[in-house]
């Protein structure tokens, strides 16, 4: 039996909130229509920046020609100038509980099993193809993993770091060949009555937004691969996440909203709701998927 150990570290981009698809071809593959999905999410951010830059107040006006002493003082358009020599402040952490997937999410089992007990936070899902596979992707919170910035704490910027465990072990019980694939984000809601407002729009539904957005933060990551026959994959991941300019008022510009609503939502009491995106097909037979954050403000 082949076996391959992958341990890797990287930095991955910020993943937008659109949602996952759910459908699935009867051999485990996924569908044309999901992938698209996927790899819109994967240009989404590329957009936004794109739409950051252009929203800028100094962006295409001209300014005088810095002398090279104070050249490196001199915000570019493609800075934050708002957030500009303003000094960071540590808003917390937290860790988001472990979502786990195996065949049977039943205590005794996974004790017997795994030698698991799964903690007050932590979640389980069932994947135990062909009878009982994990056909859609979940998105998995607990009152645990929120968290209250209070009213008037934020000036321009909160900025979320993370760092991200996903792993899985993929193998067919019959020694069979076979596609699989995992998919794990961390997500966070974004809960405040200023996006009550009737003109916050969620622009990937085109709808009112009601009181709170959900995105990705940044960390996704998907593994979609053909198992070979008596192949054994295990793979565990650790890598750090860090964005571009964070929740900045250009990145709620960028979403759409007017600086009527970003000003309420920067002023009043924010909460946010921690999250884990999550789905895998075919042969993978154990996944754990998890991360620690921190934020920073200005």
């Amino acid at each position: 039996m082949k076996v391959r150990n992958i341990l890797v570290f990287a930095a991955t981009l910020a993943m937008s909130a659109t949602a996952f698809g759910q459908q699935r071809l009867a051999d485990g593959r996924l569908s044309r229509d999901e992938m698209n999905q996927i790899r819109a999410e994967a240009r989404a951010p590329i957009m936004l920046a794109k739409k950051e830059i252009s929203l800028l107040p100094s962006f295409g006006a001209k300014t005088a020609n810095p002398s090279v002493a104070n050249l490196a003082t001199i915000p570019s358009p493609y800075d934050d100038p708002d957030s500009f020599g303003n000094n960071v402040r540590f808003l917390g952490s937290l860790y988001a509980g472990t979502v786990y997937i195996y065949h049977s999410c039943t205590p005794q089992v996974l004790l017997d099993e795994l030698g698991l007990t799964l903690a007050a936070d932590d979640k389980c899902i069932v994947h135990n193809p062909p009878t009982a596979p994990m056909n859609q992707t979940q998105v998995l919170y607990d009152p645990a993993w929120e968290y209250t910035i209070p009213k008037n704490t934020l000036g321009n910027t909160l900025y979320v770091l993370t760092n991200n465990y996903p792993g899985f072990d993929a193998a067919d019980p019959n020694g069979n060949p076979g596609p699989y694939m995992t998919f794990y984000a961390p997500v966070v809601t974004f809960v405040s009555t200023a996006l009550n407002d009737p003109l916050a729009i969620d622009p990937s539904t085109g709808q009112p937004m009601n009181g709170q957005y959900t995105v990705s933060l940044t960390g996704s990551n998907l593994v979609n691969r053909t198992l070979a026959a008596n192949d054994f994959v295990s793979e565990y991941r650790s890598y750090a996440g860090a964005g571009g300019r964070g929740f900045s008022r250009s990145y709620w510009r960028a979403v759409g909203l007017p600086d009527s609503v970003i000003n309420k939502l920067f002023n009043r009491k924010l909460s946010l709701r921690f999250g884990i995106r999550v789905r895998v097909t075919g042969a993978v037979n154990f996944g754990q998927f998890y991360y620690t954050m921190r934020m920073l403000g200005d």
